[in-house]
């Protein structure tokens, strides 16, 4: 099953299998009208209401849904003498990302860790405020371009810094059996986490970030 981490759901999943469900599913105007019936009954008008799109738009979605799987009857609701067609659809959509295009996949990862990195930015920001060491550096450079980064701290103040916590981010080139090795540690790291109680007292929040994944060539700046 899935491990969620914005929200909890204990339903069924449904799994996609076809390149049209990965499509449909990937594509956020699509999705708009496939949310109101997600893990509920409803007619298409009602379901065009919740969406904020015409009852029009909402049959032509519909269509597109039963068409492709994502969307059952489910009866029929009379009201005033009007037999109103109901739509249901599962509660929750597992789409693998072998049957997205890598594009999609790279969007949707991105905007899954969007909160993360705003956490570790403002959080760096406002340690590097705190110090009197390290700045912005503006400069041109051999090839006459203009560059602006980050002027790395000294050692004292990377220590006083690491007081209260640490951020390390680099792109290193390891052996198989380097690899291996890191994988090993970051494994007993999580371990430990694991095991440790949710807002135990005496606790505040760490933003804790690990990741070991082999590059493409290509994928690194020269």
């Amino acid at each position: 099953m899935p491990h969620t981490f914005l929200g909890s759901y204990a339903g069924e999943w449904f799994t996609a299998v076809t390149p049209q469900q990965a499509r449909l599913l990937s594509d956020r105007a699509a999705l708009r009208h496939l949310e109101p019936f997600m893990g509920r009954t409803l007619g298409a008008a009602q379901a065009a209401r919740e969406a904020g799109v015409s009852t029009e738009r909402m049959l032509y979605r519909v269509r597109q849904f039963v068409d492709a799987g994502l969307l059952f009857a489910a009866g029929e609701q009379h009201r005033n003498g009007r037999a109103i067609k109901l739509y249901t659809a599962p509660g929750g959509f597992r789409v693998p990302f072998h049957l997205t295009p890598f594009e999609d996949s790279e969007a949707e990862i991105a905007a899954q860790f969007r909160a993360f990195d705003r956490l570790r930015v403002r959080a760096l920001a406002r340690r590097l405020t705190q110090h009197s060491s390290g700045g912005r550096l503006i400069y041109r450079d051999e090839r006459g371009e203009v560059n602006l980064e980050s002027d790395v701290p000294s050692a004292d103040d990377r220590q006083a810094m690491t007081q209260r916590g640490s951020d390390f981010v680099s792109t290193q080139w390891l052996t198989p059996a380097q690899a291996e090795a890191v994988r090993a540690r970051l494994d007993e790291v999580r371990a430990l986490l694991r095991a440790v109680p949710v807002r135990a007292s005496g606790s505040q929040p760490y933003l804790i970030q690990t990741v070991l994944i082999e590059l493409e060539e290509e994928d690194v700046p020269n």
